[in-house]
């Protein structure tokens, strides 16, 4: 091989290394975008969840005798499923016993947690301090609830299907 051919060579390997280094370096990039909006993804459904799983909590431990029927609508607009079947056959007897009592409860949601989800489900914790007032209690007690939300997306809102006071 001559001089003149390995003087040829030499830029072009160094070319072709330099273009190989430049592709890895574009892949990587690449992988690292889409992986970042991957986690930016779950965190976004994880904080969804948090908070619809908060409201729900929130609106399911708050209600006034006076404004009952809208307090339910409240809870019922962000259920589905069983949950809201079953709190829309009971809300009527329950409605029957907070206004011959004149109850009323403010919920204050103190801690929540998601124990798992994915883009459609999500299982979150949430504890809650009430305190209710009724005609026996003008004073009101405070109670503690542990509450176990099932959340489900429908249509980019999260809904809850199953809520169950666990403690």
């Amino acid at each position: 091989m001559s001089s003149t051919t390995a003087a040829r060579r030499g830029p072009m390997i160094l070319a072709w290394a330099l273009s190989v280094l430049l592709l890895v370096a574009l892949v990587g990039a690449t992988l690292s975008v889409v992986a970042l909006r991957g986690q930016d993804a779950r965190k976004s459904e994880r904080e969804g969840a948090m908070k619809a799983a908060r409201q729900l909590a929130l609106d399911f431990t708050t209600y006034d005798y006076s404004s009952w029927d809208a307090d339910a609508k409240r809870v019922l607009d962000d259920s589905t499923g069983q949950f809201k079947e079953e709190f829309k056959s009971g809300s009527d007897s329950v409605k029957t016993e907070v206004v011959a009592n004149k109850a009323t409860s403010k919920g204050d949601v103190k801690e929540a947690a998601v124990v798992s989800n994915d883009k459609d489900s999500a299982q979150v914790l949430v504890i809650v301090n009430a305190v209710v007032t009724n005609t026996a209690s003008k004073d009101g007690v405070e109670r503690r609830y542990r509450i176990k939300l099932d959340l489900v997306r429908e249509k980019d809102r999260w809904l809850t299907a199953d809520f169950q006071v666990v403690g």
